[in-house]
């Protein structure tokens, strides 16, 4: 939001919202603050102001809003105490400047009226609010800034309230009055045409000097030193339009698209009260105020899900590479407890041939009489007799058995775990909403609850907290994954995650998708023996499931269903066919012990498809 876009928001919530009523307040989290209005005019508004210095929100809902924080800050707590029950007279904003002041008339302990005025500082970075009296003295704010932070703007209680420095641009009205080389006289060499038009005039963002470039038909990113004197003259007369809108008031509020409304992939770039021609799609609000609560509750959705993306592949994809040392270690043990024969045999030649070793050799050469003309060399320690050497070679031999037998089931583990872990960093690629990666973050999470955090031979927790007696069975054997997950899922049931997804086909077949492995287990339990089942072959990816209710499946709903497959699998979303494995959920087995989604099939076929987006096929309720 641009200085031009909050003084007409005030402009509008001025002329919608004076005469309110503050009926509650509350805060969502530590950022927003939610004043819950009642109007006549209106009704019950819930006026949200979302202080976050990453992104400052502005949204006005109908109704009463969401719910605040069970226990209030103390932010919080003032505003009840000197607003509750105030009433809203005016709402202004300086000049091009993206702060709106919001004016109440209050009544304190002894009954006088009060006047308290709310400042919304709506700038990244140093986003603020702040309440001031009449006197322009600040009696409390969201986030206190003292001289460490900010040596020449405090924000404290009992400091005078200033206001930021002001921008060293021109006003709209003196663009309007002035010439071209007026108006770029403070240009400099080596800017762009667009970083011109927006630096100009005060108020305005670079999404504004893309649109005073692109009305003057003029390149963006071209050199403004290079422009001709009618070139410049064009730039000067578009800025000069832009600002004859802003003074008559002759604002659109709209949100500016990637791609038609209709478009499933269409992404919002920006809101706007100014028409913005070089952005062809849009959609048209009748007040700034839908528009902008529209666009902030979208890109507030979308830096979630993004941030919840990064973070499940950077937990992920550590997990991967710690799984990945510990294969590596127990590939060198497997490799080394392989040499356990080799000590046995050489052991056993040295028993056979203990008359023709002579004392303290350092080696010997024998015959291996299983394998007759092989030769062995048999290193020996010459301080040990040959009897002794003998015996060093059969307990370096038992030795490494054990560890042989060890290492293979580890080794198994691990592999077993990348193959899940692999499962889960492709459905975070190809989660398409919030509620698909809290299905993934909700799988890793049971799981990771019962990895161990300081013995890679336990399966869980307990096992490393609750050391029991030396050599005990249950410490040998370790424990199953059903097993650990049975008890990682105590007390979890209400925490279950959006369910799978659902599609219709063109035949007008239901067809199901899991989110994670543990939806992909759920499918199976719950599918009937004569659905259709589609995997990927040998890649990880979603389960789709064919709910045939036992009627032939047409040859279109098979291709769809391969196709959605694909579509979210390892094989891509823009690449060639993949191969599709299919058969019935009788033919589908999950092994005893083994980790989410691994599953064994048979009596399959196999199918070519590409991968299809089911954004086209009709989603169904949920089941």
């Amino acid at each position: 939001m641009d200085g031009i876009t909050a003084g007409a928001l005030s402009r509008e919530l001025h002329d919608r919202l004076t005469d309110s009523l503050v009926d509650r307040i509350a805060m969502t989290d530590r950022h927003t603050l939610v004043l819950h209005l009642y109007s006549q005019k209106e009704g019950r508004r819930a006026l949200m102001l979302g202080a976050n210095p990453s992104r400052p929100v502005f949204a006005l809902i109908r109704g009463s809003g969401p719910s605040g924080l069970t226990t209030p800050p103390s932010f919080v707590m003032f505003l009840r105490k000197h607003l509750r029950r105030a009433r809203l007279k005016e709402v202004s904003s300086p000049p091009g400047e993206r702060i709106i002041h919001f004016l109440f008339h209050a009544i304190d302990e002894l009954g006088d009226e009060r006047k308290l005025k709310l400042i919304f500082e709506c700038m990244p970075r140093t986003t603020n609010l702040i309440v001031v009296n009449e006197q322009n003295v600040i009696l409390n704010a969201l986030r206190h800034i003292d001289q460490s932070i900010n040596r020449t703007r405090e924000v404290l209680p009992a400091h005078p309230y200033s206001a930021p420095p002001k921008q060293n641009r021109r006003s709209v009205t003196d663009c309007l009055s002035m010439s071209h080389h007026e108006l770029f006289a403070q240009a400099k060499q080596g800017d762009r045409v667009s970083h011109v038009a927006f630096r100009t005039i005060t108020g305005f963002s670079p999404i504004l000097g893309v649109e005073a470039a692109y009305r003057a038909e003029l390149q963006p990113d071209r050199l403004f030193s290079l422009l001709s004197e009618s070139e410049r003259m064009r730039l000067a007369d578009a800025l000069k339009s832009i600002c004859r809108e802003i003074q008559d008031c002759s604002f659109a509020p709209a949100i500016y698209l990637t791609a038609p409304i209709e478009s499933k992939e269409n992404e919002q770039i920006t809101a706007h009260v100014i028409p913005l021609t070089h952005l062809p799609y849009k959609k048209s609000f009748d007040y700034l105020t839908d528009a902008l609560s529209e666009h902030n509750t979208y890109m507030y959705k979308r830096d979630a899900f993004l941030r919840l993306q990064i973070s499940l592949t950077k937990r992920i994809g550590e997990h991967i590479k710690r799984t990945a040392r510990k294969r590596e270690l127990h590939a060198d043990d497997v490799a080394e407890g392989k040499t356990a024969e080799l000590d046995k045999l050489k052991g056993e030649l040295i028993l056979a041939y203990i008359y023709m070793i002579p004392g303290g050799a350092h080696k010997i050469v024998l015959d291996n009489y299983y394998e007759p003309g092989e030769k062995v060399l048999c290193e020996l320690d010459p301080t040990l007799s040959p009897a002794d050497n003998a015996a060093r070679y059969f307990r370096r031999a038992k030795r490494n058995e054990r560890r042989l037998t060890v290492a293979s089931k580890l080794l198994e583990r691990d592999l077993e775990e990348l193959l899940w872990l692999d499962s889960l960093a492709v459905a975070v690629r190809r989660a398409e909403s919030y509620d698909d990666l809290l299905a993934i973050d909700h799988e890793y999470s049971v799981k990771t609850a019962c990895s161990p955090k300081t013995s890679r031979d336990t399966e869980c927790p307990e096992d490393a907290e609750s050391p029991g007696k030396p050599a005990s069975k249950s410490r040998r054997r370790g424990k199953t994954y059903a097993e650990s997950r049975r008890k990682s899922n105590k007390g979890k049931a209400g925490e279950a995650p959006a369910p799978p997804r659902s599609f219709m086909s063109s035949d007008g077949f239901v067809i199901f998708a899991g989110r994670n492995n543990f939806q992909n287990e759920s499918l199976l339990r719950q599918a009937r023996k004569d659905d259709w089942w589609f995997h990927v072959r040998h890649m990880p990816g979603s389960h789709v499931i064919i709910a045939t209710e036992g009627k032939d499946v047409p040859a279109t709903t098979f291709t769809e269903a391969a196709g959605i497959a694909v579509w979210y699998s390892g094989a891509g979303r823009t690449g060639g066919p993949a191969e599709v494995d299919y058969c019935r959920v009788r033919d589908v087995k999950k092994p005893a012990g083994a980790l989410p989604g691994r599953v064994i099939y048979s009596q399959y076929k196999t199918i070519y498809a590409l991968p299809l987006d089911p954004a086209h096929l009709r989603q169904t309720p949920q089941p």
